[in-house]
């Protein structure tokens, strides 16, 4: 793919104060080939869109459960992993808690309660053991299902994750300014905000070709329901926490190009978990600006556990 060099920080922040206009038109000219979708209701904790291969008889292996990042959902964190791991393993994925076409009140939760959601959707599906693949904020949720159930998880994949986002005075900050945001009246009405700062990728070609879809699917969520999910990123901790699971198969994948989170916190986190490391030298935004390279690096991580 053509590349004019890495995207700094500060050029995606930036972003944020840019005009993202949304796709004009009825029609999409791109998609992904994704397996179908639907609502699944959780016994008292709402609904969840999920997609899943589940009654394909001919797959063999763990079920693998994909858990997305933050402002992210699970089309656009796993559109270039979706399509080869579905003719691979039985797999299920679904949008977490405010985000994608899963919309519920904005109220304070936390990782666990994250976690709990994903535990519900494998009770739901009935699978009794999954593959989990966590990508950022699904490292987390992934890492606290696997504490409080490990009876239920036969792997894990991360990638992009840390054991916490509040070990840099930098992040500290970012926290701090996420919580007075969050107070501000009106703030979070938008949906735009997710687009603006992936948006900056659109100076690459073949990105370019997939914005429209990527700008509607980004626009889902408001950017409130955001806002209460990175409140519960920064109030989670799991550092000297993870001991009983280094029983437990786990990759770390390192993005090892990554602005947002450190790759030096992703080697702790697979030092913690006893986890072997597959380098790749992408950004944090890996999975949507370079979605083949992710889908490859993922589904070798998952080859892996079900070996």
């Amino acid at each position: 793919m053509p590349d004019e060099g890495p995207i700094s920080l500060r050029h995606r922040l930036a972003g944020l104060t840019r005009s993202v206009r949304p796709p004009t038109g009825d029609g999409v000219p791109w998609q992904p080939d994704l397996p179908a979708g639907r609502m699944l209701a959780l016994p008292g904790r709402g609904s969840v869109f999920v997609r899943d291969n589940l009654h394909d008889g001919s797959l063999r292996g763990h079920p693998v459960l994909l858990l997305h990042g933050w402002t992210l959902s699970l089309d656009t964190t796993f559109y270039g992993l979706m399509p080869s791991l579905a003719r691979r393993y039985p797999f299920a994925g679904f949008d977490q808690r405010g985000h994608g076409r899963t919309l519920l009140d904005a109220r304070r939760f936390t990782i666990p309660e994250l976690a709990a959601d994903a535990l519900a959707v494998l009770d739901e599906l009935g699978i009794e053991k999954a593959i989990v693949c966590g990508f950022s904020l699904g490292g987390p949720v992934g890492l606290h299902l696997a504490v409080a159930r490990p009876d239920r998880v036969a792997g894990l994949v991360l990638s992009a994750a840390a054991l916490s986002y509040t070990q840099t005075r930098r992040d500290r900050l970012f926290w701090r300014a996420i919580a007075v945001s969050g107070r501000l009246p009106g703030f979070g009405a938008g949906t735009s905000a997710a687009a603006r700062y992936f948006g900056a990728n659109r100076r690459v070609p073949e990105f370019e070709a997939r914005w429209p879809w990527l700008r509607r699917e980004l626009a889902r969520a408001p950017l409130s329901q955001h806002l209460a999910t990175g409140r519960a990123v920064a109030g989670y901790d799991l550092r000297g926490r993870l001991a009983p699971l280094r029983a437990i198969p786990a990759t770390v994948v390192v993005t090892e190009g990554d602005a947002v989170c450190p790759p030096r916190l992703q080697l702790q986190l697979a030092g913690q978990l006893g986890a072997h490391s597959i380098p790749v030298p992408f950004d944090h935004d890996f999975p949507v600006a370079r979605p083949a390279a992710f889908g490859e690096a993922m589904l070798r991580a998952v080859d892996d556990m079900q070996a």
